[in-house]
């Protein structure tokens, strides 16, 4: 939605018009009614009107070029001279056909729609009108400062309500002088978009109504649409005609000169408000909606909102599942080598405590705002990337796909949780002596009636214990081909935006770091009295794996890592329920593991003292 801006500098000072009782009718006598005026009860024919006028300009230049009568005349100053005399017959000449109204704004219909990311655009429309804004300068002796109004009218049934927004070109942010051409003089828009005070001969725009010129309200107009300046914003729907009122004000010095500024054009944008689960710019935990709310702005405010150790549960905006999280301390020293001589801080991360359940569609492209794709560890951002999975999420124990090492594989088992059953695993070593193995070392046509997996697995439990999906590396990588890409830690995975799958043995964020805070050896990769893995806080279920089938459920839980290791195979953390634990083994990428992720590290992080 587009408003003209106009500002009109008239002479206050005694003003020239014409005189009908002069002899000379090409002369004009001093009139000191304020802004342009001319007798009202002269009543001529149009055509006599245009041609006096006429007459005046003639007469009144050969008078000026023979310095006759000169005292006939009350000026300002002498530059402005015929300035003055063109302005003043155009606008006698006007309102004589009765075609200018100063008083009246001149509505606009025409409108400027954005609509962002809505789920139901039928539902969630937008119309917007604004008027012109028209400014009217009565200029003395004095600079003068003046203002207009300009209401922008928005009708809005979105949700989520909407944000209004405002602009203006950048080659059009002077005004210049449209009456006398010749005129070098313009209004030029304030620099600033911050509050300030007008400048001499400035102008700019309020959301509150200016008392006078030093009042520091006013703002310059951003040049472009991407960088546009919000206005107002509404939380809730507005079904018909919302009304907002914006200030421009002006400040004019006497030395500039007379006649009508235009030229510069403001466009309003009026945006919907997304109205989707998400709520990227929460500040606490309370207010966060998503998981992808951590990589908003506000990520180290919201993880400050968190107390330890408490579950919470937050939504992943690619398929609206929910997930529960906690806030989890960590043994760290600065790098996790120099155990003997470099002091232990206590530090925390914010984890999953359920296991990834993100089903892959080969039809769907996921992005860096909702997955963790694109992420600059130099900037800690998200830079714009893509990752479309090449095969879809299987939903049954099919084994078509075994000998394919590269391609994005993943298993759906269902709705499963495992059942904290602790057994040993005698009854798994019974099932795979009924199954044949390829090649690939995957088990398939294994005998089902012996496979254990009821014993350990129900339709129902703690969503801690969900049993999620199982994913090769990779998919958990979110890669179609891993071949080239087997650096030493990725920075990439199908974790939502703001998270990322946990580094291996070393670092903030790593299992490592974790899993010895919560049982106490650091001294090797392996964990004795792995009991308090799957129980609260981490609850780290004993999902087992899959290789054509699901096997090892309710006996071990395996779970991906970003690190390469030095032969080209996977860190893996593992547990199992007879408690043995390694933060940092070796897996083959065939293999489906399960996933849990974890936020980002922020480098403050990092709770008051050390560890004792």
């Amino acid at each position: 939605m587009s408003s003209k801006l106009l500002i009109n500098v008239n002479d206050a000072t005694p003003t020239v018009v014409p005189d009908t009782s002069a002899p000379d009718t090409g002369m004009f006598s001093v009139s000191h009614a304020d802004g342009v005026s001319f007798n009202t009860s002269m009543v001529l024919p149009i055509v006599g009107i245009s041609i006096l006028v006429i007459t005046i300009i003639v007469g009144t230049i050969v008078a000026i070029s023979r310095r006759k009568k000169v005292n006939r005349f009350t000026t300002h100053t002498n530059k402005h001279l015929v300035a003055k005399l063109t302005t003043l017959s155009v606008v006698v000449l006007l309102g004589a056909l009765g075609v200018m109204n100063l008083d009246k704004l001149s509505n606009l219909a025409s409108a400027v729609l954005l609509v962002d990311d809505l789920k139901n655009a039928d539902d969630n429309t937008l119309t917007i009108t604004a008027s012109d804004i028209k400014i009217d300068v009565d200029l003395n002796d004095k600079a003068v400062f003046a203002t207009g109004e300009s209401t922008v009218t928005v009708s809005s049934a979105t949700e989520a309500g909407y944000t209004l927004m405002a602009y203006v070109d950048s080659a059009t942010t002077d005004l210049k002088n449209e009456t006398n051409k010749s005129s070098k003089s313009t209004i030029a828009m304030l620099d600033s978009t911050t509050p300030a005070a007008l400048t001499d001969n400035t102008w700019g725009i309020a959301t509150t109504k200016p008392t006078d010129q030093t009042a520091e309200v006013f703002t310059g107009l951003p040049t472009t649409q991407d960088t546009a300046i919000t206005l107002k914003t509404t939380e809730e729907a507005t079904t018909a005609n919302d009304k907002s009122t914006f200030y421009y004000g002006t400040y004019i010095t006497p030395d500039l000169d007379y006649g009508t500024y235009s030229g510069t054009t403001i466009t309003y944008i009026a945006i919907a408000n997304y109205a989707g689960p998400c709520n990227p710019n929460a500040t606490t935990i309370q207010e966060a909606k998503c998981l992808q709310d951590f990589a908003g702005p506000n990520r180290d405010q919201i993880v400050d909102s968190m107390t330890p150790e408490t579950q919470y549960t937050l939504m992943d905006m690619r398929d609206e599942k929910s997930y529960t999280i906690a806030k989890l301390y960590a043994w760290g020293a600065p790098d996790g080598r120099n155990r003997e001589t470099e002091a232990r801080v206590e530090t925390f991360d914010v984890w999953m405590t359920q296991n990834l359940d993100l089903d892959l569609d080969s039809n769907t492209t996921y992005t860096n705002e909702d997955t963790d794709l694109g992420y600059n560890p130099r900037t800690q951002q998200y830079e714009t990337a893509t990752w479309t999975p090449s095969l879809s999420t299987y939903a049954t124990n099919d084994t078509t796909w075994r000998g394919s090492n590269t391609a994005p594989e993943s298993y759906d088992p269902g709705n499963k949780y495992w059942n904290g059953r602790e057994d040993t695993n005698d009854d798994w070593y019974a099932y795979y002596r009924t199954c044949s193995w390829g090649p690939d070392d995957k088990a398939y046509d294994c005998n089902e009636s012996y496979n254990p997996i009821s014993q350990y697995v129900s339709s129902t439990g703690i969503p801690q214990y969900h049993l999620g999906n199982y994913y090769n590396w990779t998919a958990a990588a979110a890669m179609n081909d891993s071949s080239g890409n087997l650096g030493a830690l990725i920075e990439q995975s199908i974790c939502p935006s703001g998270w990322t799958l946990p580094r291996g043995k070393y670092g903030e964020d790593s299992f490592s770091a974790l899993w010895s805070k919560y049982n106490f050896d650091l001294d090797s990769n392996s964990i004795d009295g792995a009991d308090a893995l799957w129980k609260s806080p981490l609850y780290f279920a004993a999902s087992g794996s899959w290789l054509g089938s699901i096997y090892e459920v309710g006996y071990r839980g395996n779970f991906w890592s970003a690190a390469i290791s030095g032969n080209g195979e996977i860190h893996a953390a593992f547990f199992d329920v007879a408690g043995f634990a390694s933060s940092s083994s070796g897996f083959n990428n065939i293999y489906g593991e399960s996933i849990r992720c974890v936020v980002r590290p922020v480098v403050n992080y990092v709770s008051i003292g050390t560890m004792e």
